[in-house]
């Protein structure tokens, strides 16, 4: 068999976009078949997102038991505690790209010597400014990495980076826009090669690392999320009965519809996302770049590469940026330094820089700041037809800037 190239004009061209579920080309989309985030087809998530924080059983507790088997009852109390005790958020990925948005994530280097209350007063605005979805406090060759999921640019720059980049204790800002999500809290997305969509992976090593370091979750609490993210199917991860007995819809109708949407067209992934702020856990981040010779080809080799590293408990792909991956592993659970190590012994990777986050702003739009009662808000904002470069022009009442003193 002859060596791929991929060259134009040939035979194999651009045949490599054929080995993903979306083709890896642009950075916001809309393809046909999308539905809203509000539509009838995403009731079985809304309404388990609705409930579960007091009726565990929306998730489908004989599956789970069968998994790890532990009893119904006990598996019930668990996710209760877990959840009452901020360890656990049941929430959802979705894959903005092909409904319109640019996933723009973006990174932040402040000035060496900043005064610490300066970084604290930014922090707090990027808490609470409702438009930036996941993002992380960090400290090391960068403070930020923080995401926005919007569909005009001149809005991210002029409401969100612009009311601080001109700050005297800033270095730089970079965007690094998102062409490939792969994963996220340690759950496969749909940029994922192969057939690892919608896996929760971690490796036997970590999984031992993380029930010796801490003390809030053990292996049969483990063994639970394991089994509701491992799911063959979302038609499995829930008891579509007791969510049409809470909402009074069609069980049947909902499995249909979010098996469609999830498992069939791959734009939602729900997830039981585990908190590492309250198991004491920080993330170690590498920020990568290539070699800007690089073909895009072998970049997304290159980050399938690293997709069958357990480690990662996130990976994604960057575009049109310096930097070409961000990838994290949690801190106190790797041999973070043998990751750094595997990286560099790339040839097509010229730089990495790295951080230690010990603070996750929200997972995707869902707050995580839990000690200020603002735990699982969320407000999921939309840019559309909004001109926010324009100082009289109409905004939502949460995209409004403040001035950061």
């Amino acid at each position: 068999m002859s060596e791929k190239h991929y060259t134009l004009g040939s035979d194999q061209h651009q045949a490599w976009l054929k080995e993903y579920f979306f083709a890896p080309r642009g950075i916001g989309f809309v393809e046909p078949g999308i539905v809203k985030q509000d539509s009838a087809e995403s009731s079985a998530y809304n309404v388990a997102k609705s409930f579960y924080q007091i009726y565990p059983e929306v998730f489908n507790l004989a599956y789970v038991s069968e998994k790890t088997g532990a009893p119904t009852e006990e598996i019930k109390k668990r996710l209760k505690r877990m959840y009452d005790e901020r360890i656990i958020m049941f929430v959802k990925n979705s894959a903005v790209s092909v409904c319109g948005w640019g996933l723009y994530y973006w990174v932040v280097k402040l000035k060496d010597g900043t005064d610490p209350a300066v970084k604290q007063r930014l922090s707090a605005w990027f808490q609470n400014k409702d438009d930036i979805c996941t993002g992380y406090e960090t400290a090391g060759d960068f403070d930020y990495f923080n995401g926005n999921h919007m569909r005009v640019l001149d809005n991210l720059l002029a409401d969100v980076i612009g009311p601080w980049k001109d700050m005297p204790e800033v270095e730089f800002v970079h965007l690094c826009p998102i062409r490939r999500d792969v994963r996220e809290s340690n759950v496969n997305l749909w940029d994922v090669y192969g057939d690892g969509y919608r896996k929760f992976v971690w490796g036997k090593k970590e999984i031992d690392a993380l029930l010796n370091f801490q003390t809030k979750i053990d292996a049969t609490d483990f063994a639970v999320i394991d089994a509701i993210n491992n799911t063959p199917s979302v038609g499995d991860m829930f008891d579509y009965d007791v969510l049409a007995k809470l909402s009074g819809l069609d069980a049947a109708q909902m499995k249909k519809d979010f098996i469609e949407i999830s498992d069939k067209r791959r734009f939602i992934v729900p997830m039981i996302h585990l908190n590492h702020m309250k198991l004491g856990l920080t993330m170690k981040m590498y920020l990568v770049r290539m070699f800007q010779t690089v073909p895009s080809y072998r970049k997304s080799q290159l980050v399938d590469e690293l997709s069958d590293m357990p480690e990662f408990n996130n990976i994604w792909e960057l575009s049109d940026s310096f930097y070409d991956i961000m990838l994290s592993s949690f801190a106190e659970l790797t041999d973070t330094e043998s990751l750094r190590k595997k990286l560099e012994a790339y040839a097509e990777i010229e730089e990495v820089k790295t951080a230690v986050s010990p603070r996750q702003f929200r997972r995707w739009t869902a707050r995580l700041d839990d000690q200020d009662g603002y735990w699982e808000e969320c407000i999921f904002t939309d840019d559309f037809l909004q001109d926010r470069t324009a100082a009289d022009c109409v905004k939502c009442s949460f995209s409004n800037a403040q001035e950061i003193k």
